[in-house]
This record gives structure tokens, C-alpha cells and sequence, in this order.
């Protein structure tokens, strides 16, 4: 069952580039040359620069998610999210912990950029909030920094296909972006709230984040074929 009837967008596969530079990002490409859409992280973002970005985008054609997860006083992050709408990338993370000021101040300074706020990161449960002294659970605190989200203007947000299904049917029309895509036979790695394709599809992402189970697979252009023949076969009721 898809709880978010109302959210008709369609499934957007990004290919995570967490690799450490240039050469080894283009290698991957080069085995997909028909996909578009890449998500860049810091790793990579910080080793090529600017440049490079602009170039796959302007000369390349593609579609670039430049995962910075930015976070810090207002007018910086403004200033920060003025210079990747002057790049081209089409979106971007934020962290929603850095409250509404912040998320107002990000969405007042775009024109074109997509932002989604970053809300519990998948690699962290119930006891890391614990530790970092929130006493809700991850489910309470991804709902709490999604309305941030919502009532500040941001496209949409970050989360686990665990929160989605409770979100989804919460905000209409977001982008809901989900990271820690397993297939069901792959270990998680470090990342600790996990779904499968499948079942982030039915529960309504919107953007599937992709990028160990597709590029430590056995054999990736198998792995690619079958995202591929999911997406385009929609949600299932």
C-alpha cells in the first residue's frame, strides 16, 4: 500500500558518488552513460572543487546533488546556498537542527536550487540521541524538524525509509530523499535505519539515494537494470 496517494511525483534514482575524486566518479559514469542524476558528497566535492561540478553540469548535461548538508548561522548558509544556485547544482541538504532561522534564510536566498532538510541521520538510533541529549526517539525528532521544514519553505527532507511512512502522508507534495538503500541480502554497513527499494518506493520516496548496494555490487550494471525496471514501474498499491 502507498500511504501517500497524494504525493504523484515520480521516483528519481540518484547514483551516489562517494568516491575520492574525479577519475574514479567519471569511471562510473561512463558504465551508466544514460543515467543523468548524481548525487556528489563531501568527499568528492571537497577533493574536485567547483569546477568540475560546473563542467558535468554545463558540458555534461547532468543533474547534480550536491550533498553538503550545510549548517551553521543564517547569513552564512544564505551566502553559502547563493554560490550553488550560481553553480547549477539542482539540490541540496541543509541541517534542520539549525533551526528555522536558518532554513527561512536558505530558502529566501535560492532561485532555482532545490533544498531538502536533513533530519536524523541514518547512521544514528534511538541511544545516539540519547547521548546527544534528546530524549524523544528518532521517529518523534524526524517529525519535529520536519515541520521546520515544511512551515520554513524547503522542498522537502532527509530521512530513513523507517520515518517515511509516518511523514509522508504529513507533508503533500514534499520531496521525501532517502538515503540507506539495502538490498535485502546487503549488509548496512554503518548505517543503522535501512529499507529496501521496494519499500521506500511504496512508501512514497521520491529520491532514492544509491550508492554502495549499486557500487560494491557483484555485478552493478545487473543492480542498475533492476533500479531502473523498478522506478519505471511506479508504486505499487
Amino acid at each position: 500500500m502507498n500511504p501517500n496517494p497524494a504525493n504523484l511525483q515520480p521516483t528519481r534514482f540518484w547514483i551516489a558518488l562517494d568516491v575520492p575524486d574525479q577519475k574514479v566518479a567519471e569511471q562510473w559514469m561512463a558504465r551508466f552513460p544514460n543515467h543523468k542524476d548524481y548525487k556528489v558528497g563531501m568527499e568528492l566535492f571537497y577533493r574536485t572543487g567547483p569546477d568540475v561540478i560546473k563542467k558535468w553540469i554545463g558540458e555534461d548535461g547532468l543533474s547534480i546533488f550536491l550533498d553538503l548538508k550545510l549548517h551553521d548561522i543564517p547569513r552564512t548558509v544564505a551566502a553559502a546556498i547563493s554560490q550553488l544556485d550560481e553553480l547549477g547544482v539542482s539540490l541540496t541538504t541543509i541541517h534542520l537542527m539549525g533551526g528555522r532561522a536558518m532554513c527561512e534564510a536558505a530558502v529566501q536566498a535560492r532561485t532555482q536550487l532545490s533544498i531538502v532538510g536533513v533530519s536524523v541521520l541514518t547512521s544514528l538510533g534511538n541511544d545516539d540521541l540519547t547521548m546527544i541529549g534528546i530524549s524523544s526517539n528518532v521517529a518523534d525528532q524526524v517529525t519535529r524538524l520536519a515541520a521546520i521544514g515544511r512551515d520554513t519553505g524547503l522542498d522537502g527532507i532527509v530521512l530513513s525509509g523507517q520515518e517515511l511512512i509516518v511523514l509522508s502522508p504529513l507533508w503533500p507534495g514534499a520531496r521525501f530523499v532517502v538515503p540507506g538503500i539495502r538490498k535485502a541480502p546487503d549488509p548496512s554497513n554503518d548505517q543503522k535505519r535501512v529499507i529496501t527499494p521496494e519499500k521506500a518506493v511504496n512508501y512514497g520516496a521520491t529520491d532514492l539515494v544509491i550508492g554502495r548496494t549499486l557500487l560494491q555490487a557483484k555485478d552493478p550494471q545487473a543492480t542498475y537494470q533492476e533500479l531502473t525496471k523498478l522506478l519505471q514501474g511506479g508504486k505499487k498499491s
